[in-house]
């Protein structure tokens, strides 16, 4: 497994995996590399023989604050260090000292991290 900062070639790659993993958002190969090369964004690709097994987008402000805002592997992938890897890489990818991040369904999977733990929103326009 190669773990790479995104480039252009990912983009149909994201939007497949986002796909079966029932991401709407990220479905669509152009909405990928807006998301994917915005001012301030981090998006590491882990690849295995050139096909994408999972990606780690993050925001930061290359200081001190960055946030963990999607983080999807393939099922088959899965338990294999490859989500690890991935937030390891964004992270350092952000230049950034701490970075945040919600979840619903993976708090023993970011407790394995040196953490603190804190409640969270989010907010939606009007």
């Amino acid at each position: 497994m190669d773990v790479v900062p995104y480039a252009a070639h990912h983009r149909d790659g994201i939007a497949a995996l986002c796909r079966d993993l029932g991401w709407p958002t990220y479905s669509d190969p152009a909405v990928v590399e807006q998301g994917c090369t915005a001012p301030g964004v981090s998006v590491c690709v882990a690849c295995v023989d050139g096909e994408v097994i999972g990606f780690a987008q993050a925001m930061g402000d290359g200081v001190m604050q960055s946030f963990l805002s999607q983080l999807g592997v393939a099922p088959a992938h899965r338990r294999r260090g490859v989500a690890r890897a991935l937030v390891e890489e964004v992270f350092v990818a952000t230049e950034t000292s701490r970075m945040d991040l919600l979840t619903d369904e993976a708090q023993d999977f970011y407790r394995s991290f040196a953490h603190r733990e804190k409640s969270g929103f989010r907010i939606y326009p009007g």
